[in-house]
């Protein structure tokens, strides 16, 4: 049997109905072509000749009226005007039914119609100049020219009309044929259409009826459905798909349990020999498995926490509650923040990173996911910890060694500059100035690195107490305008009226916001402003830092406070740890640091620190 897919029925179909259409609007289009061209020819080529002639009448007639008031006694009345008048309409017209001649025989009459109208014109001219007014001249000589010359005019006029008429019924027997051709074709259009609107959506109706029925039972767990109805295109093959589907589930239905059981055994398997600690949780914070490495960081068995509420296993055990206390009622997207966990396991102390995983399922005929609980990933990194402090240690001790023998040197530089010590010639003393530079460089380095250190080693401390943004400003404003005067910069310091004292270090905090304006100095051009603006915002208040060089790429916001970060093809030199000792001295202090910029538009820079209550 062929085999037609319900795309080509559908094609074949809906073609076919296409192609009556085009066909129906190519047909009228003609006939309504060929009836335009047809009216347009007869008007153009008829009608016109016809309005000639009556011209041609009424011309004619007001110059015999013109005549006879000549010879029977009114010469008064004669008006020349008149007369040339018509005589130049007759000729005009004559000119123009001359230049449409469309009949037979119509040159022939047009040709004595125009000899016969100059034979009048020449005889009332030629009696007009020798006889004076004598009526029975013009009764006898000029009527009858006058009469032929008239009827011939009538005789072009009812061969044009004539000609109108046949060609009038030419047009409806065309219009005749044209409604009964596309009657025709409308009637076989609407009898395919007929067919199709009553039975072809009966046949694609009925099989999708019986599936979605079969696909009911199926969600009723009957899975001894199958669909009956056969077809030798798409839809056939879709039921052959559900019964194979269906035959599928019945058997999976009625398959072995230690399948599912052995599959299940085989993943808690992998779990368990992991070397990361696992543990997960239901939507119902319960504990629904805890790998082997999970269970010895927390010294609790399997099998006493298993199916336990999270919370009231944290109330006995600390550990536990060290792990899941802070995460337990918060979003994962609130825990990216990495912060180590100190755990101590096997009566040592071990650092471990945390990694929450939320999982989200969506259920059989939904749309919208739900929560289902989450993941708890431990991974031992105690052996990093020890490295980075080491490393911390080594930068601490290597900066504070380094500041010494630095401070020594610029302290002999500044004395080899002195003029009292002795004269340096010029190039002596312009290496002195770059031996200067550099080492000013070389503590600027070594005190940020020991700052680093400190900061992250925590041995940093902070003298937090409540003070005024007055204050702050007061102690900046000095040293950042002598920086700026190098190059014509001018700073304005905007402060909002009333502002709050603030909880904070104001050593740190100033030293935070000069490094800002250092660094809008150092990205302006010559001659241009800084902005600093200290306001409020409900129980913060926030110091903005803005300049308007070249601005920064969006892409770099976050990475500028990274340590030893700068932003790639940057001109300017510097550590790249100005930023980063600034957002630790800020959020050891509370407080917030971010920045927003646009390329061309230069850069703000925005610290949040708390009121004081």
């Amino acid at each position: 049997m062929i085999r037609v897919n319900l795309k080509s029925k559908l094609f074949l179909g809906f073609g076919f109905l296409f192609f009556m259409i085009i066909l129906i609007w190519i047909i009228g289009g003609f006939f309504i072509y060929d009836l335009s061209n047809r009216s347009a020819a007869m008007l153009r080529e008829n009608y016109q000749t016809v309005e000639s002639t009556k011209f041609l009448i009424t011309s004619i007639d007001e110059i015999k009226n013109q005549q006879f008031k000549f010879f029977f006694g009114e010469t008064e009345m004669f008006d020349d005007s008149v007369f040339n008048k018509n005589h130049e309409i007759f000729a005009e017209h004559i000119v123009a039914v001359e230049n449409n001649i469309t009949e037979d025989g119509e040159q022939l009459i047009i040709e004595q119609i125009k000899v016969n109208y100059q034979q009048y014109s020449k005889s009332f001219n030629r009696l007009r100049q020798d006889t004076g007014t004598d009526s029975k001249l013009f009764i006898e000589e000029l009527i009858p020219e006058y009469t032929v010359t008239r009827n011939l005019i009538v005789n072009l006029w009812d061969m044009n009309m004539n000609a109108i008429s046949f060609k009038n019924a030419l047009l409806k027997s065309t219009a005749h044929r044209a409604f009964v051709f596309i009657s025709i074709l409308g009637t076989v259009c609407f009898i395919i259409s007929a067919l199709f609107f009553f039975r072809y959506p009966q046949n694609i109706a009925r099989p999708i009826g019986e599936l979605i029925r079969g696909i009911t039972e199926i969600a009723n767990r009957n899975y001894s459905k199958r669909l009956s109805f056969h077809s030798n295109d798409e839809l056939g093959e879709l039921a052959k798909a559900f019964n194979t589907m269906a035959a599928k589930l019945d058997e999976f239905e009625h398959s072995n349990l230690s399948e599912i059981l052995f599959e299940k055994k085989r993943i808690d398997t992998i779990i368990n020999n992991m070397n990361d600690g696992i543990i997960g949780l239901n939507d119902k914070k319960q504990v629904i498995f805890s790998n082997t490495y999970a269970c010895e960081i927390i010294d609790l068995k399997e099998s006493s926490i298993l199916g336990k509420y999270a919370p009231d296993i944290a109330l006995n055990n600390g550990t536990f509650q060290t792990i899941i206390s802070d995460i337990i009622d918060k979003p994962t997207y609130e825990l990216k923040e990495f912060k180590p966990l100190r755990i101590i396991h096997k009566s040592k102390v071990r650092y471990f990173a945390r990694e929450v995983l939320e999982v989200n399922l969506t259920k059989t005929g939904e749309d919208e996911p739900i929560r289902a609980g989450m993941v708890i990933v431990l991974k031992n990194i105690t052996h990093f910890l020890e490295q980075d402090e080491a490393k911390t240690n080594f930068m601490a001790t290597i900066s504070h060694e380094l500041k010494t023998p630095i401070s020594s040197l610029r302290l002999n530089l500044k004395l080899l500059d002195d003029s009292r010590i002795g004269q340096l010639n010029g190039e002596q003393q312009e290496i002195v100035k770059a031996l200067i530079l550099e080492t000013n460089k070389m503590l600027t380095i070594t005190t940020e690195l020991l700052d680093i250190a400190q900061l992250e080693s925590g041995n940093i401390q902070l003298n937090s107490q409540p003070v005024k943004t007055t204050t702050i400003f007061d102690y900046i404003k000095e040293t950042s305008e002598n920086h700026a005067k190098s190059k014509q910069i001018k700073i304005d310091f905007i402060i909002k009226p009333d502002l709050p004292a603030i909880y904070a270090d104001s050593e740190k905090t100033a030293w935070v916001l000069i490094n800002l304006i250092n660094n809008a100095i150092q990205y302006s051009e010559n001659g241009s402003r800084i902005k600093v603006v200290a306001s409020q915002n409900r129980n913060e208040v926030i110091f903005m830092v803005q300049d308007f060089g070249k601005g920064i790429e969006a892409q770099y916001l976050e990475l500028i406070f990274q340590k030893f970060f700068r932003v790639p093809n940057s001109t300017e030199k510097g550590t790249g740890l100005g930023l980063a000792i600034s957002k630790e001295f800020i959020s050891k202090q509370n407080g917030r640091i971010w920045a927003e910029s646009s390329p061309g538009s230069g850069s703000r820079f925005y610290i949040s620190l708390p009121v004081y209550n």
